[in-house]
């Protein structure tokens, strides 16, 4: 359950276990009344491929784009270094959700892999540029980074949602909305 200021940024921080290991982040996917210049993006119906492990990926996704935002605004480079590694992780995941299902669904993958793999070098590639800035005490162009950052996020995200993953929609409908790697048949 979220309490307190770390829904704020639309995205709430994990809860500690008593061994110590730290839940999942979990998106806040109802508006939220942020301060001006804040982006406030939400998930939409009509992203939805027709499967509730990618979809709630990618809502977790959208929900750490809000956050990266958030802390791009606050100026927070210790909280945004958190963030991004949050996002790559989730990405990760992400990737490997969407090959494994498409394997057991029999869906050429190829050219999607290769697109999660692109996403993943142009992220690494502004994280590496962001990381340089830093050291350089270039705080013009580390400005520059994290003012457009959180946009170019988004811009792949909703790219990638819209143009690669809605192809796999028609074959994902055709397994139940919880449908997961779990309980797919085996095979030899």
């Amino acid at each position: 359950m979220c309490k307190g200021i770390s829904c704020i940024y639309g995205f709430c921080k994990p809860e500690q276990h008593d061994e110590g290991v730290v839940t999942e982040y979990a998106p806040i996917l109802v508006a939220v009344n942020f301060k001006e210049g804040i982006m406030n993006m939400t998930w939409r119906e009509q992203w939805s491929v027709g499967n509730a492990v990618i979809d709630s990926d990618h809502k977790k996704l959208v929900g750490l784009i809000n956050y990266i935002d958030c802390v791009t605004k606050a100026k927070d480079s210790f909280e945004l270094s958190r963030a991004l590694k949050l996002f790559k992780d989730c990405m990760n995941r992400h990737s490997i959700n969407e090959e494994q299902l498409a394997q057991v669904l029999d869906f050429p993958f190829a050219a999607h892999k290769v697109a999660h793999q692109n996403i993943q070098a142009e992220i690494d590639f502004t994280g590496t540029d962001l990381a340089k800035y830093e050291r350089e005490k270039n705080s013009m162009a580390t400005v520059f980074v994290m003012e457009h950052y959180a946009q170019f996020l988004w811009d792949c995200l909703i790219k990638h949602i819209t143009e690669e993953d809605m192809l796999m929609k028609p074959v994902l409908q055709t397994c139940p909305y919880d449908f997961r790697i779990d309980e797919a048949p085996a095979y030899s």
